[in-house]
């Protein structure tokens, strides 16, 4: 899956996903593709919200300071 895709089109993916997957015509094969396509969406979100949940826990800085690249304060 790729990395640059975005938290809104994965999200809307993995819905699409569980409608396919809850028609009674899905065969079990593509069942399964879907769910490894859905584990790697998920993935993808759980990161992105990660990601989101360490940068809002940033200190933020006072005027005039700037973040060193490691989200510390200099």
């Amino acid at each position: 899956m790729e990395q640059g895709v975005s938290f809104e089109h994965a999200l809307g993916r993995l819905g699409e996903i569980v409608e396919e997957v809850r028609r009674k015509d899905t065969d079990l094969d593509r069942s399964l593709e879907l769910l490894e396509e859905g584990i790697q969406l998920a993935n993808v979100c759980t990161e992105r919200i990660d990601h989101t949940r360490v940068l809002a826990e940033q200190p933020e800085p006072a005027e005039g300071e700037v973040l060193a690249g490691d989200g510390e304060v200099s």
